[in-house]
């Protein structure tokens, strides 16, 4: 096989995977303390398809968390359509959810929120917000694979246990998180363990883009402004960040949304 066939095959290849949807809860990950009444949203990146409905089938450990509440996303809730939501408990800590439009035509537009969900945090512990199955159709009503997705990480603990320290490496939460502009990510290095190295990442590992890290040790922000190292803007997706020196590496995840 020629290279000029291989190079178009990968293209082909690439350009059908970034066309399916790509699901993900935020925020990434949810740290939270024994009591808090908080929120989770179910979201779906930017893809170029028209998406009908989406079906849910998600599991958590219900001594950690209890859901409380789960409601329509906002896709639904201003698509100006009637929409036909179905949400249950199929049995302890295991829920279904699903939602469609009505109307031959109607469809949803990626990106945003398809299920935004409230939790208590019972106790201290780590539960994932577990993608058992998830289903789409489009705007036809056909099929539609999902490209990917992530199950959400719920910690529950001492917001204290958190913080940042010279005597350890730490890396932090980004904020804004998902984010369409820029986005800073907190950081701490131990005294030695350099020489440190910091970059964003795709979901292959690919390098995206490296980041400045100047001022170690110490406390620090990392930004970006999610652009790759040449300038151009990164696709909607999830990306990690990462800090590595001999002394251990730490990474966190952020969403891009275009």
């Amino acid at each position: 096989m020629s290279l000029a066939m291989v190079s178009f095959l990968i293209l082909v290849f690439v350009a059908c995977a970034s066309a399916t949807p790509y699901v993900t809860f935020t925020p990434m990950p949810a740290q939270v303390e024994q009591g808090e009444v908080f929120d989770m949203s179910f979201r779906v990146l930017d893809c170029p398809d028209s998406i009908a409905s989406f079906q849910l089938y998600m599991s958590f450990d219900p001594e950690i968390v209890e859901l409380v509440e789960a409601t329509e996303g906002t896709l639904y809730l201003q698509s100006g359509h009637m929409t036909w939501p179905i949400m249950g408990e199929e049995e302890v800590g295991f829920w279904h959810f699903f939602n469609t439009v009505f109307g031959v035509g109607t469809y949803i537009s990626p990106p945003g929120e398809l299920l935004h969900l409230t939790f208590e945090a019972l106790q201290d512990g780590h539960t994932q917000a577990y993608i058992d199955t998830i289903r789409m159709t489009d705007v036809r009503r056909n099929a539609l694979p999902v490209g990917g997705f992530e199950h959400g990480e719920i910690f529950v603990g001492p917001v204290g246990v958190e913080e940042p320290g010279e005597s350890r490496l730490w890396l932090g939460a980004p904020s804004p998180n998902p984010s369409v502009g820029e986005t800073v990510v907190p950081f701490s290095l131990p005294l030695g363990g350099g020489p440190w190295r910091a970059g964003v990442y795709d979901l292959t590992g690919r390098l995206v883009r490296t980041l400045d890290i100047s001022g170690a040790p110490g406390e620090g922000e990392l930004r970006w402004n999610g652009r790759t190292s040449g300038g151009r803007e990164v696709p909607s997706a999830v990306y990690f960040v990462r800090i590595m020196g001999t002394a251990g590496e730490a990474r966190t995840k952020l969403v891009r949304i275009r």
